[in-house]
């Protein structure tokens, strides 16, 4: 646990004689409802320009910077800087706010918060941010092409960072399947030994090129297992993350429950994207599984077929263990198939082959 930051910055604002600069430092930093102000907006309130704001700021801001203020502020900062420490000296903007808020409210009081969406868990959010700007051993980087905006204790750690999300890509590069949380860490630790566990994540974290999906899993941002775009995708990261053949409506209700999102996924909607897709192939009634799996699309008679060519002629029992292992259907549905002499003729010796 650490001190709630919005009580400690709100006594040092009190302290602050000129009421303007209290209240446009206040403003600025979301230290009102939350949410953060522009110089415009501000401006526009009081009748005064954007660089007149801005030249409030400034003063408010060098008065925060001052000894006797820092020392106040000082065991916040240590709290945080050790917690940069141990996520690699780096840590994504949103997750340095995420995680410390959390070590400032009870984990029973926390998630009652969440849900009622209190006002003070934004508040804790915009005093740390004061407390990160005050502070010089805090940096930010702003957001770019390969980062999200993130904050550090030392620049170094971000060709550190780099170098790790660079041999990451590499790895899944070469081998294209996600990774789970545990498993990622032990990859880097082959090229990079002396980093943490903790640090590692925080710098995939960071990057823009790998993302974690919302099973856990890790992989290049543009893989469909990673960032579903539509039902299609949706489904397809439900039958890997399953593993096994799934109805059409159980494949609806798991993407409602598993990867929510605006509106919801309706059964027949998905019932006619799985139909579409080759991914998919329908293996019984409304069951579908992974062509990847092994499972061919096609009819009973043309899933017998296929078993033939590959295997030449068979016994029914050894027809019947093929073929079951492809469809889930009944073993009379094959059986009646197999009668078929417009497509299927019986040996001598028992065996089956194609007419």
């Amino acid at each position: 646990m650490i001190e709630n930051p919005y009580n400690l910055i709100s006594e040092i604002l009190e302290g602050i004689s000129n009421r303007r600069i209290q209240d446009v430092i206040r403003r600025r930093f979301g230290l009102v409802n939350g949410q953060t102000q522009t110089l415009q907006e501000i401006g526009e309130q009081y009748g005064i320009t954007r660089e007149r704001v801005r030249q409030i700021e400034e003063n408010g801001l060098d008065y925060l910077s001052g000894l006797e203020i820092q020392s106040k502020i000082k065991p916040v900062q240590q709290q945080i800087h050790d917690y940069l420490k141990e996520h690699g000296e780096l840590r994504r903007e949103e997750k340095v706010f995420d995680d410390l808020v959390c070590l400032c409210f009870p984990k029973s009081q926390l998630e009652q918060m969440r849900q009622k969406g209190d006002i003070n868990l934004d508040l804790c959010r915009s005093s740390l941010n004061l407390v990160l700007t005050l502070a010089d051993p805090f940096v930010k980087i702003a957001e770019d092409d390969y980062f999200h905006s993130l904050w550090t204790i030392d620049k170094d750690s971000i060709k550190k960072a780099k170098k790790t999300v660079d041999s990451a890509i590499k790895y899944f590069e070469k081998q294209p399947k996600v990774l789970k949380e545990n498993e990622l860490p032990e990859v880097i630790k082959k090229i990079f030994p002396g980093i943490s566990d903790k640090a590692i994540l925080s710098y995939i974290d960071a990057s823009k090129a790998i993302n974690q999906n919302s099973f856990g899993d890790f992989g290049l941002a543009h893989w469909p297992e990673i960032s579903p775009r539509g039902v299609k995708d949706k489904a397809y990261l439900v039958f890997k993350k399953e593993n096994r053949p799934l109805h059409f409506s159980e494949v609806t209700e798991l993407i409602n429950k598993s990867l929510p999102q605006n509106k919801p996924a309706y059964v027949q909607t998905v019932h006619n994207e799985l139909i579409k897709d080759p991914r998919f192939v329908l293996i019984g009634r409304g069951i579908y599984a992974l062509s990847e799996w092994g499972y061919n699309p096609g009819t009973v008679v043309e899933v017998i077929k296929q078993v033939l060519k590959e295997k030449g002629p068979l016994l029914k029992e050894e027809i019947l263990k093929n073929v079951l292992a492809k469809r889930l259907i009944k073993e009379n549905t094959v059986l009646i198939n197999l009668q078929n002499r417009k497509f299927f003729k019986r040996l001598e010796d028992g065996r089956f082959s194609i007419a």
